[in-house]
C-alpha cells in the first residue's frame, strides 16, 4: 500500500502543476478591457454626481452632508434622534457657483492681497530685481583697517 501512495505522488503533483499552468496562461492572455465586473461603474474624467457622506455637527449632534458637483450645491441634515423615531431635518443649503468670484471674503491673516505681495516680491528676488532696501540687501562683511 505504500509502494501504491508513493508512486500516485508524482502523478498528483504533475496534475496540480497542469492546472497551475492553465491558470497562468488564462491570466497571461485575458483582455485588459474584461477586468471590471459587470456591475461595478466604469470611472469618468471627472467626479460628477451627488455624494453623501456623514459628520459631526455638535458634541451629540451628527448631520448627514450632501454634496451635487452637477448643480453645485450642498446641504446637510441632521439625524433627529429625539423621541422613539429617528428624523432627518434640513439644517443648511448653499450653491457655491458664484463663490469662487469672491475674492477675499472672511478670510483670516494673511488676506489674498498680502499673499499677492508676497509672491510679487519673491519673484522679483528669483529675477535679480531686487530693491534697494536694506532689509533685502545681503549682508556685508565688516571692513579691517
Amino acid at each position: 500500500m505504500v509502494a501504491e501512495s508513493r508512486a500516485s505522488v508524482p502523478l498528483v503533483q504533475w496534475v496540480i502543476a497542469g492546472l497551475l499552468a492553465v491558470i497562468a496562461l488564462t491570466l497571461w492572455f485575458r483582455s485588459p478591457e474584461g477586468g471590471a465586473a459587470f456591475a461595478q461603474n466604469q470611472p469618468l474624467a471627472g467626479a460628477r454626481g451627488i455624494f453623501a457622506f456623514t459628520g459631526q455637527l455638535d458634541h451629540n449632534r451628527f448631520g448627514l452632508f450632501m454634496l451635487d458637483v452637477d448643480q453645485g450645491t450642498i446641504w446637510c441634515y441632521e439625524i433627529d434622534s429625539t423621541g422613539p423615531n429617528r428624523r432627518l431635518r434640513l439644517m443648511a443649503a448653499r450653491t457655491w457657483i458664484y463663490d469662487r468670484y469672491l475674492q477675499d471674503f472672511n478670510s483670516a491673516a494673511p488676506d489674498f492681497r498680502a499673499v499677492q505681495e508676497l509672491v510679487a516680491q519673491q519673484r522679483r528676488q528669483a529675477s535679480g530685481r531686487v530693491e534697494d532696501d536694506p532689509a533685502t540687501r545681503p549682508a556685508q562683511p565688516p571692513e579691517n583697517p
